[in-house]
């Protein structure tokens, strides 16, 4: 259970100038963003200068009497206010495994944001933030490497903004325990929401894939009528065997049996970057040879690509659904793209896809947009997972404890948090059962959407959703 303190964030951002680069589906970049010299003044399109060596910990109270220890410096940040001390977030991301093309854009979506936050005064207009390139690591996606690339920067970071893969951080929580360290999850796996086994330091966000997962198949059942097909009864489900793979794949076959459809086949992916092939030939004849009326795909977008280009290649007529991290605007310049155009692809994602009408939505894009960036539904996953870290900073802070503890106890007693419209309310207090996020919303491909998608169903609770008994994670 989420403990609870209720907390309601407002956010009052500035729109600056900073420098970050779009990911594609083939050629990632590092993106930097340029930190605020004041609250008041637009930096300037420059990059940021990295810090030259990690931030040392510190015992010393600022001069407004709040406790610090690690990750939290009187000294200024590299670049940053001159007037304020320093808050260092640590990056524990994949540039090599099959998410790469996705560190870029969530990286640089977080600088952007907490570049935002320094403009408009910080937190308690007494700290910046910064996450530095020496703070960032590349896990690649190994839990192993994860965890020791966490001990790398456990010393120098008061909290991780980023913490990508379910089983990477699984295997990092004793030592995230260990240290008071909170981390936000690039992960929605459906266990987070359990603090009775440790995930309290874990910030998650979002409908999990599980609920994701159900309320697709649920939309299909209507959505496939509607457009002159008849309802789904068959489906199949290809996999990263990991926990997302797993959890979205339990989501779907709740569904399922609630709706009487029949789950043909469950085949997991190896992921390209792990070795995997990458023509998934295997993949695109398991859906050639044995079709069904959905393709449910939890996989990452250079699969996504090749299962959807080279099926509907053979002749494919089925729809296939994809999970939130299973699409990259890229794949509408890849060879896959009339495969895409010819509209057999869906998108099920917690958030809004980045032409979503919401006041967040809008805060981001003003921000990204000045800086010149392309955009990337990536960097929307990125920018929203912040918000609940600026909860905790701000709740610890006003408290007079900054140190890692003080950050631990402000994230295990947060009640709600807003993410501006951007996706559903978190909150934090009370049984998962009653307060996890159900909502998620649909997309379809859209060659004139800034990303390629275009909601076609806006956040819902299927009725799968709505009656799950939500007292263990999904897997």
């Amino acid at each position: 259970m989420k403990t609870a303190r209720t907390w309601r964030l407002a956010l009052l951002f500035a729109v600056l100038a900073l420098v970050a680069a779009a990911c594609s589906n083939e050629e990632p970049t590092a993106t930097t963003a340029a930190p605020a010299t004041t609250a008041t003044t637009v930096a300037p399109a420059t990059t940021a200068a990295p810090a030259t060596t990690a931030a040392p910990a510190t015992t010393a109270a600022p001069g407004d009497g709040v406790a610090t220890d690690v990750g939290v410096t009187e000294e200024p940040c590299p670049g940053g206010n001159p007037d304020r001390g320093c808050i260092y977030l640590g990056i524990l991301t994949d540039e090599s495994g099959p998410f790469q093309a996705a560190s870029p854009a969530l990286v640089g979506a977080k600088r952007a944001f907490w570049a935002g936050i320094n403009a408009a005064g910080g937190i308690g207009g007494a700290y910046d933030v910064a996450l530095p390139d020496d703070l960032k690591k590349d896990t690649q996606y190994n839990a192993d490497v994860f965890v020791q690339s966490y001990n790398e920067i456990a010393g120098d970071v008061l909290a991780v903004a980023e913490s990508l893969g379910t089983p990477q951080t699984v295997a990092a929580l004793p030592d995230y325990n260990r240290d008071n360290t909170v981390a936000s999850p690039a992960s929605w796996w459906s266990g987070w929401a359990f603090d009775d086994v440790d995930f309290g330091l874990v910030l998650e966000y979002g409908a999990s894939y599980c609920f994701e997962g159900m309320n697709a198949l649920d939309w299909s059942m209507g959505a496939l009528p509607a457009a002159g097909r008849d309802a789904p009864s068959t489906v199949g489900i290809l996999f990263f065997p990991t926990d997302y793979g797993l959890d979205y794949g339990a989501g779907v076959k709740a569904a399922a049996e609630a709706n009487g459809v029949e789950v043909a086949w469950e085949v997991p992916v190896v992921p390209i970057a792990a070795g995997g092939d990458p023509l998934q030939v295997e993949s695109v004849g398991q859906v050639v040879s044995n079709p069904t009326d959905i393709v449910i795909l939890v996989t990452g977008p250079s699969e996504t690509g090749a299962i959807v280009g080279g099926a509907a290649a053979q002749g494919f007529t089925g729809i296939f659904i994809g999970a939130a991290p299973s699409w990259n605007v890229g794949l509408l310049a890849s060879q896959a793209a009339p495969a895409f155009e010819a509209g057999i692809f869906f998108q099920s994602s917690f958030v809004g896809p980045w032409d979503y009408d919401s006041a967040g939505h809008e805060r981001m894009r003003q921000t990204l947009t000045a800086a010149g960036v392309e955009p990337n539904d990536f960097f929307i996953s990125g920018w929203v997972s912040q918000y609940p870290i600026l909860a905790a900073l701000t709740a610890a802070y006003d408290s007079g404890d900054l140190t890692r503890g003080g950050v631990a106890d402000a994230a295990r007693n947060l009640g709600t948090v807003d993410f501006e419209g951007m996706t559903t309310v978190a909150d934090y207090a009370g049984e998962p059962n009653d307060v996890a996020p159900r909502e998620s919303l649909i997309g379809a491909v859209d060659t004139t959407a800034s990303t390629g998608i275009t909601v076609v169903q806006d956040f819902f609770v299927g009725p799968t959703a709505q009656a799950h008994d939500f007292s263990v994670p999904c897997s």
